[in-house]
C-alpha cells in the first residue's frame, strides 16, 4: 500500500472487503480501517458507499479488459484465448471456493433490475460473455455464438457457487477441465469451410 493513492488503497481495499463480507455487511469505516485512512478522509474522495462500490467494479472492469486486449494481442488461436481465459478461474479457485466469485456476490447483495451497482457489476459477466462470443464467431461458430459463450460463464458461475457451498475448490478444477475438453474439442468451422473450398477447386480443377 505505501506506493499507492489513498484513493486507490480505498478501492482496493473496498474490493477486498466486498468480496470477503458482501456489499451490505461492509460499511465505509471497515474500508477506511483497512485502507488505513481516517472515516473523514474517505468523504474526500467518495461520498457514499455505492460511489466506492462503482469505482471498484470500474477497476475490475478495466483489468478484465486489459487481459481480453492480451489475450489477442498474444494469442492468435482464438481457441486457445479461450482457454486461457477459462483456466485463469482455476487459479482463483480456492479464493472462489471461500468467497464466492466477487462479482456474483455484489449481484447477489443487490437488485439488479433497480441498483446501479448490480447493474454495473452484472456488466462484467456480459463483457466476459461478449468477448467469449467474438472468439466463437471466429471459429465459425457465428449462430451459436452467444450460446457457447452465455454457457461458458454460466458453467464458471455455477462452479463458483457449488465449491462454495462445499468449500471444496476441486469443484471449480472438475468444471474447468470439462469445459476446456469441450473448447479442445469444439470443430473450428472456418477451417472446415476452407478445406471444402479448397476440394472444390480441385475438383472442378480436375
Amino acid at each position: 500500500m505505501i506506493n499507492q493513492t489513498k484513493r486507490d488503497r480505498l478501492i482496493d481495499s473496498a474490493a477486498l472487503l466486498f468480496h470477503h463480507k458482501g456489499l451490505t455487511a461492509t460499511s465505509l469505516a471497515d474500508i477506511a480501517g483497512k485502507a488505513e485512512i481516517p472515516i473523514g478522509n474517505v468523504y474526500y474522495y467518495f461520498k457514499t458507499k455505492e460511489e466506492l462500490a462503482l469505482a471498484a467494479i470500474a477497476r475490475r472492469k478495466e483489468q478484465f479488459s486489459a487481459v481480453y486486449a492480451q489475450l489477442e494481442e498474444n494469442i492468435a488461436d482464438p481457441r486457445l484465448r479461450l482457454i486461457e481465459a477459462v483456466f485463469y478461474f482455476d487459479k482463483v479457485r480456492d479464493e472462489y471456493a471461500k468467497y464466492g466469485c466477487p462479482v456474483g456476490k455484489i449481484i447477489d447483495d443487490a437488485d439488479v433490475e433497480k441498483d446501479t451497482v448490480a447493474k454495473t457489476a452484472a456488466q462484467v459477466l456480459v463483457d466476459f460473455v461478449d468477448w467469449a462470443e467474438r472468439q466463437f464467431q471466429s471459429l465459425g461458430h457465428v449462430a451459436e455464438g452467444r450460446k457457447y459463450a452465455t454457457s461458458l460463464m454460466a458453467g464458471i458461475q455455477g462452479a463458483a457457487i457449488m465449491a462454495k457451498a462445499s468449500q471444496n475448490p476441486q469443484v471449480i478444477s472438475d468444471e474447468i477441465s470439462r469445459l476446456i475438453a469441450w473448447l479442445e474439442t469444439l470443430p473450428n468451422r472456418k477451417i472446415q469451410l476452407g478445406k471444402v473450398g479448397a476440394r472444390t477447386l480441385e475438383s472442378n480443377a480436375a
